[in-house]
């Protein structure tokens, strides 16, 4: 029997088999390619059977969640955290956001290319972006930050907000792009994000309100 609060043995060397096949992938996708990485070469690093490895991911494209969760949290997350520390107004944290999750994340050997696999993978991609690896919070702080100075709307739920601004964000990958240079597709991802950006700064504006309800009332 095991102290009080420690997991069972089997859920520990559980946890240890999921993280070496994650690491083993995260090794090989960098080093390899997402695309050119087969999961026997998975399973060959990782030191597990194949059948292990399908038992735990039974696709390669779910191995993206927790590797995403990864780069989000070791390189994304602490970049935002010490973005909002100095005070930036809503827009220059969320473009700060974008960025920062395109040069950690989209540009990891063959990731953006992974999540833009065609349109039935398009809610696959969406949980792959946003479940889980915090990008959630870092909207939540970024608009909550720009309510206490006023320059975000307060007649929405803030965790609405946040859903609508990620929803907009997340958009950007779909319909999938034909494939490009790497460059071409970053100088569109920059264009695309400077368009989103100046959307939202009349959507989570609190003139946005005001603007609303005087519409309304010309309507009547």
């Amino acid at each position: 029997m095991g102290q009080a609060g420690q997991l069972p043995l089997r859920e520990r060397n559980k946890q240890r088999t999921v993280q070496r096949i994650i690491d083993a992938a995260f090794e090989l996708f960098q080093t390899t390619g997402y695309h050119q990485t087969t999961m026997d070469a998975i399973a060959e690093k990782a030191e597990v059977s194949r059948a292990t490895l399908f038992n735990y991911f039974p696709a390669k494209r779910e191995i993206l969640v927790p590797l995403t969760n990864i780069l989000y949290r070791e390189r994304v997350q602490p970049e935002i955290q010490a973005c909002l520390q100095m005070q930036p107004t809503t827009l220059q944290a969320l473009h700060r956001l974008f960025l920062s999750i395109y040069t950690h994340i989209l540009t990891f050997p063959d990731l953006y290319r992974a999540l833009q696999e065609g349109s039935s993978h398009q809610e696959k991609a969406h949980s792959t972006l946003s479940a889980g690896i915090g990008f959630s919070e870092s909207l939540l702080a970024i608009l909550r930050s720009g309510q206490s100075r006023g320059e975000v709307r307060t007649d929405i739920p803030l965790e609405k907000l946040a859903q609508y601004t990620g929803a907009i964000y997340l958009s950007l990958f779909f319909p999938p792009r034909e494939r490009q240079a790497e460059v071409t597709l970053h100088a569109e991802y920059h264009a695309d994000i400077e368009a989103v950006l100046a959307f939202l700064e009349t959507a989570l504006s609190p003139g946005a309100v005001a603007t609303s309800e005087n519409n309304n009332q010309e309507e009547r």
